[in-house]
């Protein structure tokens, strides 16, 4: 069943739907001001491919989206009441979008998200109260030290805030892997792999078989230092060729989340420059996956005769 929705004309201009109105503003100045996955390295240009996994209402896609002409989006978002309004939110770009109203992991299958309606953005597969509560409790307190106004308010009455904003439900989604979705739809490169999966990111990174791990040029993702996670994400990936930057925003500093910014070593050498035309870009593409495919396929080889050990 379709919900109603709600609407708001962002600083910019732009009129989107939402569902949280606090969440909404924390979105706009996290990727149309400080552009938060856009840095450290990761660069995009027009024709660009992105994969938006962990789209939310589409405010990543959307930035992109109006700053990049002619990229393409690969949108992921399995609470169904979210994806109602990424769809609303980018229904106007056509065929430049494509949304999937399912969550990418390590295998097909189902799984049970939590839902947050009034923070969204923590919604998980792996939903654990206290973690949640202790995530809250650390951008209140560096809201508090940065004399945003209201906090120390706010704070008097902690208990009742945390429960509305973890107020819950819940939904059976459907699983996909990447590769999955990289083999059905054609998709010979991605220029940007951007993850927010709130602890499903190693599960995600899972579902990329070795031979596509040669198509990813670039990744951004927030990263929940659960574990060991932070420093097991960073190995793999650099144990793949990436270069990686590790980042705290100071809105979540004593929390577990960080963004972790990961970059290609072949990119800068092997992509076109700017000045390419589109379909040259598509050419260096293909070609790019081919010559990364047959040194996989090398490596693979030696392997198997037992030489190089």
């Amino acid at each position: 069943m379709t919900r109603p929705k709600r609407w708001a004309t962002l600083p910019n201009g732009l009129s989107v739907a939402y569902q949280s109105k606090g969440e909404l503003d924390q979105f706009y100045e996290d990727m149309f001001e400080k552009q938060i996955y856009i840095r450290h390295g990761i660069t995009l240009r027009p024709g660009d491919c992105v994969f938006d996994v962990g789209a939310n209402i589409g405010m990543f896609s959307l930035s992109i989206l109006h700053r990049f002409p002619r990229v393409r989006v690969y949108a992921f978002e399995p609470a169904p009441p979210l994806f109602d309004l990424l769809r609303a939110n980018t229904e106007s770009f056509g065929a430049q979008v494509r949304l999937f109203p399912f969550a990418l992991a390590d295998r097909a299958g189902t799984a049970s998200l939590t839902y947050y309606p009034n923070t969204t953005g923590m919604s998980s597969f792996h939903a654990d109260a206290r973690e949640e509560r202790a995530a809250l409790g650390a951008i209140l307190e560096n809201r508090r030290r940065s004399g945003v106004l209201g906090i120390e308010e706010l704070l008097h009455h902690a208990e009742d805030f945390f429960a509305e904003r973890l107020r819950s439900e819940t939904f059976d989604c459907p699983l996909r892997t990447l590769s999955d979705i990289l083999r059905e739809e054609g998709v010979e490169r991605i220029n940007l792999l951007k993850l927010d999966v709130e602890k499903s990111e190693a599960q995600v990174l899972a579902g990329i078989t070795e031979l596509d791990w040669y198509r990813i040029d670039q990744i951004a993702a927030e990263v929940h230092d659960i574990g060991l996670r932070l420093v097991e994400i960073q190995q793999n990936l650099e144990s793949r060729g990436f270069t990686i930057t590790l980042e705290q925003d100071d809105l979540y500093v004593g929390s577990d989340r960080y963004n972790a910014y990961a970059v290609s070593t072949q990119m800068s050498a092997m992509s076109p420059p700017p000045s390419d035309t589109g379909a040259d870009r598509r050419e260096a593409a293909l070609r790019l996956a081919r010559e990364r495919a047959e040194r996989l396929k090398g490596v693979i080889g030696r392997g198997a005769s037992g030489r190089d050990r």
